[in-house]
């Protein structure tokens, strides 16, 4: 094993003498190490690598290359070379460094390389994830856009039933009432009951008990049966023109008659005085019916109107008039109680306790309506439909599921409570009220 002092070597390479001798003792140092393994030789040279390396001027480590001018690690190839320092030396250990990079690449440099490496690497899975993302968010748009067109085309089918059905409507009740005008002509001495004097005048009278009432007969209902007037022929509400899912705005603006107007709108605030009998249709919360069905009692009360007397004219669900729109004989209209917010409303299964008619009552609110809501007005005696509602004019509201008729007569249910129903075809005297506007 060397004994080498890197001290005294420094100071020995300061004269001549010094080399020499120096050359003669790594000679014989070196023949000994030649038994030696490689390991032990990669040491030796790497403590004589520490000495030489102080040796910038003269001796032998600037000649064998060992020093700082030329460096040890480059001359005897430890890096990527096909020559190791073993080889050259004539060492068998194995090669120092391993897979350490040559010459042209410091530590420093591999690790910047390995790090660049690496932010690749990253930078591949970032910009896979953000793809993914991308892909995610345009699938999610996708179907929200689907959706949205989707009910935007199924709410424009729906208008279009709906126009269609409406404008098949109107047919039908023009047709009808070419065919009323038809038989009016060929019986040229009849009179329209439609303009007698107030409270059922002596012309009214007449007509009524020579002929039996009104002759106008409502045409048959979209998609249903002809009306049979018979409170056992149970017909149900249809469901798809409730308030639910309806286009019909909840709110109309109030409007009040003025400067003698007297075409009836959608928003007329009016009351409704019964022809035969002067009261006015009436209800309040104090007062509930007493056939089981719980709602608000409707009456005819006194023959001044008050506050609980008057209700808006709205359009049926499902229904989108401009506010203000004057309102034609024939249309379906619903009636809402200023004071409560409940709808006109009449029904099957439940009678009135004193006449055994269908009750009628107030119900529901703008966001609870249904078709059984839904009144059709015309003018007594001829139906008028297609023309203008007229405040002066005798009316009848006709239910539009039952086919029944706003009703009142002489009954009492109790003290300035007089019994109101829905009943018969609308040919009878009670079946007609006048309009009063606020």
């Amino acid at each position: 094993m060397s004994n080498y002092d890197n001290n005294n070597y420094g100071q020995e390479n300061e004269g001549g003498d010094g080399s020499r001798g120096l050359m003669d003792h790594f000679r014989r140092s070196d023949s000994r190490n030649s038994s030696q393994s490689g390991n032990s030789g990669q040491g030796q040279h790497g403590r004589q690598q520490q000495g030489y390396g102080q040796q910038q001027q003269q001796g032998y480590g600037q000649q064998q290359g060992y020093g700082q001018q030329q460096g040890y690690g480059q001359q005897q190839g430890y890096g990527q070379q096909q020559q190791g320092y073993g080889q050259q030396q004539g060492h068998s250990g194995p090669r120092p460094g391993g897979n350490m990079p040559g010459s042209d690449f410091s530590q420093e440099e591999l690790q910047k390389h390995e790090r660049n490496e690496k932010y690749k690497e990253y930078g591949k899975y970032a910009g896979g994830a953000l793809a993914a993302a991308a892909a995610v968010g345009a699938a999610v748009y996708g179907v929200h856009e689907y959706k949205e067109h989707k009910e935007e085309k199924e709410e424009e089918e729906r208008r279009e039933e709906e126009e269609k059905r409406r404008e098949e409507e109107r047919r039908r009740q023009q047709l009808h009432q070419q065919k009323q005008q038809q038989h009016q002509q060929q019986q040229p001495g009849r009179h329209s009951p439609g303009h007698d004097s107030a409270y059922g005048g002596q012309q009214g009278s007449q007509q009524g008990s020579s002929h039996g009432g009104s002759g106008f007969q409502p045409p048959v209902p979209m998609g249903r049966p002809p009306y049979t007037y018979d409170p056992h022929d149970v017909r149900n509400a249809d469901p798809s023109r409730s308030s639910q899912n309806s286009p019909t705005p909840r709110e109309y603006p109030q409007i009040r008659q003025v400067n003698g107007d007297a075409a009836i709108k959608i928003g007329s605030i009016i009351a409704l005085k019964h022809n035969m009998t002067g009261r006015f249709l009436h209800t309040d919360r104090s007062h509930s019916t007493e056939s089981g069905s719980n709602q608000q009692l409707v009456f005819g009360f006194r023959w001044n109107p008050d506050e609980n007397d008057y209700w808006q004219v709205l359009p049926a669900n499902h229904d989108v008039p401009v506010p203000g729109s004057i309102v034609s004989y024939g249309t379906q209209i619903r009636l809402r109680h200023m004071e409560t917010g409940h709808h006109l409303h009449s029904h099957y299964n439940y009678r009135e306790s004193r006449s055994g008619q269908n009750e009628v009552t107030a119900y529901g609110d703008q966001s609870n309506s249904d078709e059984n809501d839904h009144w059709v007005i015309e003018r007594w005696g001829d139906g008028a439909y297609g023309q203008t509602w007229n405040a002066h004019d005798v009316v009848v509201l006709r239910h539009y599921v039952s086919g029944m008729t706003l009703h009142s007569h002489e009954i009492l249910i109790s003290e300035d409570v007089q019994s109101v129903t829905c009943f018969g075809p609308g040919n009878e005297e009670n079946d007609k009220w006048r309009v009063q506007c606020q």
